[in-house]
């Protein structure tokens, strides 16, 4: 669940209800496959759904992986993209009369690439390697195919909770079979092809809810999903702090559940350490991190040693890479087999590292001067520096020009929004500015 589609659901204006005539009557003869098609296309105003373009070929991917030598501009963008996949940064946004807009720009020419609207609020976005799925205030959800930019399919969603507060949170994880869309009373999964549902999921038994708070991860023939409510685990110490939490394997195949562990961490994202092992640290109030293992016969879960204070930014097969809330001034690497420290990279004296990023082994941090609240730009050069993520030594660094930013807010940080698909995106924090800023897209410089 992104910032921004967290703030849209708490801020953004109601929709008005409207029961197209075409609607009713298919109600009426009970065809509900037809249903769907009705609501999305027409009502009495005219059309509801549309899509221009796409103009062109498909702009091609600029590489394989996230670049190890990051050191020459594509382009600038002046606002941060949803998502950038293959040569496509994606953008959303809202049309005049409070109808949402959709947007794919070519990275090399900075041209539309195509536009798919819909005059419907949305609730959810989450976009994947092929498709966007959006999931509208109406409960209705749309696949759109990233080539071409027009609807693969729709389909109706998960009921979500009528408590008005609750009923926002909700999450969407865009896999190549698969789409599992959860609101905090079930979970489906949906066949990426055709969005038929494969499977529902209830929350697990003794628990009260799904907690929809971030993405679900893929490991091992399962899928590793979070749940609320849960009963207290003497482990725990019966904490009334906790949150009780626990960590849920779902079968793919069937929606089943296969483990369940306990914990009481704040909302903290599960970090992939490779196909068979995740990681969550702090696990609970307090430090220490929780390292999951599915590649045996059995699952397993290892408590091991994390400081209080620090968050995990990433992992890689042997390490996770983590950085302290209250002091930039570090990055630290910590060993999966024992939570030993194995490496520590520091600021340069003056400076500061904005939250770092960690992509296909590497780690990817702007290396920048302190900011102040209200200046347009900091008061000096700031540095991308690309580290190993398993040793910690620094592998390249290049200088960034000044990205501009307007408005006021919390005094920013430059980060990596995006390390993959042959580009580096260097932009200012959406979560500590509230403005639109410029965005550096980066790719391998040349021999």
């Amino acid at each position: 669940m992104s910032m921004r589609s967290l703030w849209g659901r708490w801020f953004a204006p109601r929709p008005r209800l409207r029961v197209p005539l075409a609607v009713a009557l298919v109600l009426a003869l009970g065809a509900g496959g037809w249903q769907a098609y009705a609501r999305f296309t027409e009502d009495d105003d005219g059309p509801r759904e549309w899509t221009k373009g796409p103009y062109g070929k498909a702009p091609a991917a600029l590489g394989k992986s996230a670049p190890g030598r990051p050191g020459e501009t594509v382009r600038a963008l002046d606002q941060v993209p949803e998502a950038i996949v293959g040569g496509l940064a994606l953008y959303d946004g809202t049309t005049g009369d409070g109808g949402t807009r959709l947007t794919a720009v070519d990275l090399r020419t900075g041209r539309t690439y195509w536009e798919y609207g819909r005059d419907a609020y949305l609730h959810d976005l989450e976009i994947g390697d092929e498709l966007a799925v959006l999931w509208w205030r109406d409960g209705g959800l749309t696949a759109v195919d990233l080539r071409t930019g027009k609807p693969r399919w729709r389909t109706e969603g998960p009921r979500r909770s009528t408590d008005r507060h609750h009923g926002l949170v909700t999450n969407i994880t865009v896999m190549d079979r698969t789409v599992l869309v959860e609101s905090q009373k079930e979970l489906w999964a949906l066949s990426s092809a055709d969005g038929k549902r494969r499977w529902r999921a209830a929350p697990p038994k003794g628990c009260e809810e799904w907690s929809p708070v971030d993405e679900a991860l893929p490991l091992r023939e399962v899928y590793v999903v979070e749940a609320g409510g849960c009963p207290d685990d003497p482990a725990l110490d019966d904490d009334p702090q906790t949150d009780r939490m626990a960590q849920v394997g779902l079968d793919t195949d069937t929606g089943t559940v296969r483990w369940r562990f306990p914990h009481d961490a704040a909302i903290q994202p599960y970090l992939p350490a490779n196909g068979t092992t995740l990681v969550l640290a702090p696990a609970r109030r307090g430090g220490g991190m929780a390292v999951t293992d599915v590649s045996g016969r059995r699952p397993g879960i290892r408590t091991l040693p994390f400081p209080d204070g620090e968050r995990g930014r990433g992992a890689t097969a042997h390490t996770l890479v983590a950085q302290a809330d209250d002091g930039p001034d570090a990055l630290r690497g910590y060993a999966l087999a024992d939570g030993r420290r194995r490496w520590t990279h520091r600021a340069a004296t003056g400076t500061r590292l904005g939250r770092a990023l960690v992509a296909d082994g590497r780690v990817y941090v702007v290396e920048q001067p302190f900011m102040v609240a209200g200046l347009r730009t900091p008061a000096g050069p700031s540095r991308l520096l690309v580290l190993d993520a398993e040793r910690g030594g620094l592998r390249y660094s290049v200088g960034l020009p000044e990205l501009d930013r307007s408005g006021s807010g919390a005094a920013p940080q430059l980060v990596p929004s995006h390390a993959g698909d042959g580009v580096v995106a260097v932009s200012w924090d959406r979560m500590t500015s509230t403005v639109d800023a410029d965005v550096l897209i980066l790719t391998d410089a040349r021999p």
